[in-house]
């Protein structure tokens, strides 16, 4: 992979590649014989087909022995058209009829989100509820923060690669840098549970310390909540989309909005914006994922902590690089310029 060959970019930009590319993109992970999705330019979106199932994962899974946790699940696609506000949940509609009664109520509402409602970006991709209508308990930022530094030994890579295929060589970008787990936790949780906090949300003091337990770290969130409702006049609502945790509500009578996840994926469509974002999430989830004729890099060597949002690009098309690069100066001197269309 030579140097001239990679080009660094943020999330936005990624938009002048989806321009280029014009009227059909194919998204894969390289290591991977098939592909996941296509989106065909359609109106002011893109119509969206998945090209795979559950099967088709589990049958590269099958080559990865012990390390599979590493490699990409249908549950993580699942997850990756949730964050980026591409696929719905299945009861989302009841939610909206849930959410006029809350607010009809003569309360102080205050909705509290579940750790997996960071991955899902809940809030950025709903605009349904402002920060400032919500109160994260800190067990929620401890979960996350916990799983922030994961990386990945020699031994570890290793195994990966030796047992890959395919495009082996790109996982040498993954050397010494964060795991799959971490890369969840600081590329997508993080980046709304920071949105939220800077959006004042407020932070509410956990009953008791957090720990590794998960289940455990469920009770104190649930306990919390129903705390902050007996201390005075605040009505907290939980969201999730955890059974276990809808349990331990009913347990405690704590009010509770449970969503339903898909089982089966079936987006068909979707703007440019969204369809952005979800490339983001499989790249800095999977490590680097291919969209067309080009690899994107959500993780790779020399990558900082202070830009959690940039990419790196390896062209395999000259001719497309050569364009890309072009119309990225010309955007990048729009942008300094103060000029945005």
């Amino acid at each position: 992979m030579s140097d001239e060959a990679e080009i660094k970019i943020n999330i936005e930009e990624l938009q002048i590649l989806l321009n280029l590319f014009g009227k059909e993109v194919r998204i894969k992970y390289p290591l991977y014989n098939f592909d996941f999705l296509l989106a065909k330019e359609h109106e002011s979106g893109y119509r969206i087909t998945i090209t795979c199932n559950e099967r088709d994962f589990d049958k590269e899974l099958a080559h990865f022995g012990n390390q599979k946790k590493e490699l990409p699940a249908y549950s993580d696609l699942r997850a990756g058209l949730l964050s980026a506000g591409v696929l719905k949940y299945e009861n989302f509609d009841e939610f909206l009829e849930k959410l006029k009664s809350y607010r009809n109520l003569n309360k102080d509402i205050k909705f509290s989100l579940d750790t997996n409602m960071l991955y899902f970006r809940f809030t950025t991709n709903n605009k349904l509820i402002k920060p400032s209508e919500i109160v994260l308990v800190e067990t929620v930022g401890d979960e996350i923060k916990a799983k922030l530094n994961y990386k990945y030994n020699p031994n570890k890579l290793a195994a990966i690669k030796k047992s890959a295929k395919v495009q082996k060589q790109l996982l040498d970008e993954l050397w010494n840098r964060r795991m799959k787990r971490s890369r969840k936790a600081a590329y997508i949780a993080l980046r709304e549970y920071k949105m939220l906090l800077d959006g004042v949300a407020d932070e509410l003091e956990e009953v008791k310390q957090s720990s590794a337990d998960s289940r455990d770290n469920d009770m104190i969130i649930v306990k919390t909540l129903t705390h902050l409702e007996c201390a005075g006049h605040t009505f907290p609502i939980l969201i999730t989309a955890d059974d276990s945790m809808a349990d331990l509500c009913n347990a405690e009578g704590l009010e509770y909005f449970k969503f339903d996840l898909p089982h089966l994926i079936d987006a068909d469509y979707c703007t440019a914006k969204p369809l952005a974002g979800f490339i983001f999430n499989l790249a800095v989830v999977f490590g680097f994922i291919k969209i067309n004729s080009v690899i994107i890099f959500g993780e790779f060597r020399g990558k900082s902590s202070n830009y959690p949002d940039e990419l790196k690009l390896e062209f395999l098309n000259e001719n497309l690089q050569h364009d890309f690069e072009r119309d990225l100066r010309i955007c990048r001197r729009l942008m300094k310029l103060g000029i945005e269309k």
